[in-house]
Order: C-alpha cells, then structure tokens, then sequence
C-alpha cells in the first residue's frame, strides 16, 4: 500500500521534470511512467482531438502495444470522465458499459480503470488513465495523487508555445493539446514531409494510432494492418508509400481487406506517384526538378471550356437571383476561369482577391494570408471560385478562414475536380469538368510559371522520354484541336 510520502515524492519529481528543459514529450512520458510506478498499475494519457469527439492515446507505460493501438477512443463512449470533467472509477470492465472497448481490455488482463480529467482552466483536455490487473478500491489518497499528477500534465501542456498560424481566433481549436504533446520517430522521411504538409494547414493528426486486424487463426491475430496517419477533424486513415508500384500490390490488398472488415473506417492510399506529384505542386520533391516538354494531348478544348462556364454561369445566376455574390479568387490559376465565368453572370455582383503563402517545405510553419479581401466578406454570399480542387487541403484552410468571418452563405464553384487525389472531404457547389488523375496546365493554369497563356487545358510532358509525341510550345493553335 503506498503511502502519502512515497506519493508525495513521486509529485516532486514530476514538478521537476515538468520545470525541466526536457521536451514536451518527455516531460509527458515522464509523468505516465512516474504515476504508474507509484500507484503500481498500468498508465495511459489520452488528449482530445480539435473536434472534442475523440481522445487520442499520448504517453503510456506498462500498456500493451495491441491495447495501445486498439482504436480511436469516442469521448462520450470510453469512461466519460472527460466530459463529466470529474474522476471517474471502472471497478469492473467486465460489467460497466462505459468501457468502449472491453474485450481488448479484458485481452490485456485490465480488470479495475481510474480515469481523471487533464483540465487547463474550464476546459478539460484529456484524461490520465490508470490500469490495474487486480480488482481495486482506489481510495480517495490513490484519486488526489492522479488529479494531482494531471495537473501537472496541463501545466506542461500550458507552458509550450503552438506554431503561428494566421486563422482568426474563432477558428482555433478549443485546444492545441494534441498537437503541443506530438513527438514522434517517423519510419519514412516521405512521413515527416506529409506531416510538415499538414501542420502548414493546420491539419491535426496523429501517427501510426491503432492497428486492424485482418486475419485471424482461431483466436490468434495473424495479421494486422496500421495506417500511418489519422486526421480526426476529417475522420480519416492516410497510407503513405513510396514503394515502387510492382511492390504496392501486397499493400492494396491489405486495404481491400480492410474495407471489407471496417466499412464504416474512411481510408485513403497515397501512391509514390500520387506523393510526388503532391509534393512537386509545392515545388518540392523529385517532380519539381523537372521541366515541361510541350503538350502531350488536349484534355478540354478552348470550345468546350466556353460552353461549360457559359453553364456554370446560367446555373450561379438562377441560384443568386435577387442577391449580389461576392465571388473570390485565390492566387493566379483562376484568372481565366473567373475573368470568363463573371462575364457570362447576368446578376449584380462583387469580385474580390486573396493571396496566400504555400507550403515549400522550409522554414514557414503555417499558412500566411499575404493579400486579404478589400471587401468584407459579413453577412454577403461568397463563391470562392477555384481553378483545381485536388486534395483539398488549401480549399478546407481557405473555407475555415473565410467561414469564421460570418458570410451569410458560402459556396465554392471549381473549374476541375480531381476527385481521385481528395484527403480534405470539401464540398463543391459548381463543377465544370471532372478531372482525371493527370497533371494540366493550360487556360490559367502553369507549369513553372509557363503555359497559362494556353487557350485549352492539356497534359504536358514533364518527364523526357524519346517515345512520347508532344505538340511544341509554339505550336499552341494547332495543338488545341488535337484530340
């Protein structure tokens, strides 16, 4: 039976190390491992995610790893003592339903669970578990230790600055928690890159958070698939590789398995060529280093992209009818596709700008407006209009911070959709083309800087080959009625 001295000295050490020049991550491991030891039990810290649904696994000792990973925990659904923001005991998993999920627990020989809420002013943030093999009483010394050691947690959590980030304060999170505790060992350098990608917009996730079983010999598991990110305010699972596409194969079946298993689980794979395309949009990675040869085929003629944004147009005119849209524009790839769409709008309308910094993988560690709109954006309907919605990513930054400016409507009107690259879910109101997975330029878009001139959209040749036919440069008027 530990007494209130060892408890006592258990909490100095931890004040220590939290007062410490340690990471903030050490400082969080230090804290599990140091109240387990002294309470002689298993110990987990789980943080909420922005979306204050799920709680996210931290820092833990004496765990298991399958018991670690075994699933994204709901906050309404495991324990609750974050939302009751008060100490909660499981005496028995086997009969209390507030455990989520209980056969895993019972897997890893957990019978008794304290659960203490982590709060940092009014706002609980996650929780420090404790886990014992025994059935236990924990008294009321065992509940202030915890609650003191959680404390400390918070006031680790308190003290570590967040990256700068330019979204106005509405749009924050409740809490940055998850984001400060992250201390991770990538297995791939391609993993930190996409990791870095995501902090620039603001993207919260997590790394290699729970593993699925796929097969099973009787009651043993003989295998298990683990995807290396999840973005809880998107609820879903990326898989980043970088293998060659002959060695995908084994990878690809793993995730039909999976869908088959868990429908309801929202999983996306990132090929080698879906990553480095991803990453030569931001000018980085083995892609950017290339240069354009000409035009390979015209996917959209100079005929039917008139045709369509005549529609877009016809569409966006009954829609709006008896209002005035104010229609904005990101960087330079819309100006063809906006100069044309407003031309063929037939209602009272406004046109705005706004520029921001992109991702170049160095130094910057958010997203920066570097032009805002010159007309408020309160209380009018605003169509963002955009030249290419692919991943999504800067679509969902930009429709956040413009959200959170109170419009009275807002709407987003594409000119393409490469549905097949998506991660961020953003809806689309108006969509000219459906694009397939190929890189274009042309009709506003670039390559390096060069094709925006080019009256149709076409795929270039970025990569020299001596087999490849491709219309030269100077030969555009030809090459727009190239089929």
């Amino acid at each position: 039976m530990k007494t209130e001295r060892d408890y006592y000295k258990a909490t100095r050490r931890a004040v220590a190390k939290v007062n410490s020049t340690s990471t903030l991550k050490e400082k969080l491991d230090f804290v599990a491992r140091d109240v387990a030891r002294s309470i002689g039990a298993g110990a987990s810290l789980v943080l909420l995610d922005s979306t204050r649904k799920k709680l996210i696994h931290t820092s833990s000792w004496g765990l298991p790893q399958f018991f670690l990973r075994k699933g994204i925990m709901d906050a309404e659904r495991s324990i609750t003592e974050v939302l009751a923001k008060e100490p909660i005991i499981i005496a028995d998993v086997s009969k209390d339903s507030r455990t989520q999920y209980p056969d895993i627990a019972a897997k890893a020989g957990i019978v008794s669970i304290l659960g203490v809420p982590v709060v940092s002013g009014d706002l609980a943030i996650g929780s420090l578990r404790i886990y014992t093999k025994e059935p236990r009483e924990f008294s009321s010394r065992d509940i202030t230790f915890v609650t003191a050691m959680a404390q400390l947690v918070a006031i680790a959590l308190g003290s570590q600055p967040d990256s700068e980030s330019q979204l106005p304060a509405s749009t924050m999170t409740d809490t940055t928690a998850l984001r400060r505790a992250r201390g991770v060992t990538f297995a791939h350098p391609s993993e930190a890159e996409f990791a870095r990608l995501l902090d620039f917009y603001n993207i919260e996730w997590v790394y290699e958070p729970c593993s699925f079983p796929l097969r099973w010999n009787g009651d043993q598991v003989t295998q298990m698939f683990t995807p290396d990110f999840y973005l809880p305010g998107l609820e879903l699972y990326v898989e980043v590789t970088t293998l060659k596409q002959s060695l995908v194969t084994e990878k690809n079946r793993k995730l039909r398995r999976l869908r088959e298993l868990y429908p309801e689980i929202k999983i996306t794979l990132l090929h080698k060529n879906d990553y480095d395309r991803l990453l030569a949009k931001y000018g980085c990675g083995p892609l950017a280093q290339t240069r354009a040869h000409g035009i390979r085929r015209v996917l959209y003629s100079a005929a039917e992209i008139e045709d369509r944004v005549r529609a877009l147009a016809e569409q966006i005119s009954r829609d709006y009818a008896g209002r005035r849209p104010l229609l904005v524009g990101v960087q330079r790839g819309f100006l063809c596709f906006m100069a044309d769409l407003i031309r063929q709008i037939t209602i009272p309308l406004d046109v705005d700008f706004m520029a921001i910094s992109y991702y170049s993988g160095g130094s910057d560690s958010a997203v920066k407006i570097t032009k805002d709109t010159d007309l408020s954006v309160a209380g009018r309907h605003v169509i963002m209009v955009e030249d290419v919605v692919d991943t999504g990513i800067t679509l969902n930054w930009l429709l956040n911070y413009l959200r959170a400016r109170g419009p009275a409507s807002l709407a987003v009107c594409a000119l393409l959709d490469r549905q097949v690259r998506r991660i961020a879910d953003v809806p689309l109101d108006y969509v000219g083309f459906d694009l397939p997975d190929e890189f274009v330029v042309g009709y506003g878009l670039d390559y390096k800087e060069e094709y925006r001139n080019l009256p149709f959209i076409g795929i270039p040749v970025i990569e020299k080959s001596s087999t490849a036919e491709s219309v030269p440069l100077k030969d555009w008027t030809e090459a727009k009625i190239v089929r």
